[in-house]
């Protein structure tokens, strides 16, 4: 470029195609202009504006493939943040499995009676009381779905009580239902307690019925320190005893590098 040049501003695009379906493409552009400043060189000026759009362009197009998923799939959770979309840990390892043996309103019948057992046990382990879920206003809609369900579900089934008078002094808690977001492999979920079963700091998940390890590896990926995965199982039971012992996976490594080829799987199917 001529040095004896001035230049008073400069401006960068960046347009181009996002496949988003058959048939079906975003065609987002995106523009800039700014002021040079303090003699910064150009070059560096237009890479800095061309890196920045590139951002841009990605966030638009992991945007436009979250929205098309959530049109077509109702079993897909997304989590936002920043403006991007991240898949959900459960819906990258369950979307493509079949439920036909239940309908949708079976399901929620199920769903419904994990977050009133998942709203117990937090609330006895931070006070020592069990509530009544039909006293809890948060409750009741899931109150409402198991009264009036087909299957006859209620959480007095469950071995909740029996199985936290056996394990409550082995779970120490640090944070009930956090977030965590993974920027590298992109997903994101919620987990229920964060901290120590048996004295090691573990991730541990309230489950009353079937369960997956590479889920909780997961999160803890997000997290640091983490030595053990571990399930406590509240669902109902025919054990003698009245409880079910809890399940505590120390590989979990070996977990995560199986929830990595399922992301991979994902990303395979959805383009995100």
């Amino acid at each position: 470029m001529n040095p004896n040049m001035k230049v008073k501003e400069i401006t960068v695009g960046l347009s181009g195609v996002i496949p988003v379906a058959a048939y079906e493409n975003l065609r987002p552009s995106f523009s800039m202009t700014v002021e040079p400043i303090n003699g910064e060189s150009v070059e560096n000026i237009i890479a800095s504006c061309q890196q920045y759009l590139h951002t841009v362009f990605e966030n638009e197009s992991n945007r436009g493939k979250a929205d098309l998923i959530d049109k077509q799939y109702s079993n897909i959770r997304f989590y936002e943040k920043n403006g991007k979309k991240y898949p959900s840990v459960t819906s990258i390892l369950n979307w493509d499995k079949q439920w036909g043996k239940f309908t949708d309103d079976e399901l929620s019948q199920y769903a419904a009676r994990g977050n009133i057992m998942e709203a117990l046990i937090t609330e006895y382990i931070k006070t020592g009381e069990w509530i009544d879920p039909t006293q809890v206003p948060s409750l009741r809609e899931d109150v409402s779905v198991l009264m009036g369900g087909n299957l006859m579900l209620t959480w007095e089934q469950c071995s909740h009580k029996a199985f936290m008078e056996q394990y409550k002094d082995k779970i120490e808690v640090e944070v009930f239902q956090g977030e965590v977001f993974n920027d590298e492999v992109l997903y994101a979920g919620t987990y229920d307690i964060l901290g120590k079963f048996d004295g090691v700091h573990s991730i541990m998940d309230i489950k009353h019925g079937t369960f997956d390890m590479r889920q909780l590896a997961a999160y803890a990926r997000c997290l640091e320190g983490i030595e053990q995965l571990v399930i406590l199982p509240v669902g109902s039971t025919d054990n003698k005893c009245g409880y079910k012992r809890p399940v505590v996976c120390d590989t979990v490594q070996k977990e995560y590098e199986d929830f990595l080829k399922a992301r991979a799987k994902f990303r395979s199917r959805f383009g995100i």
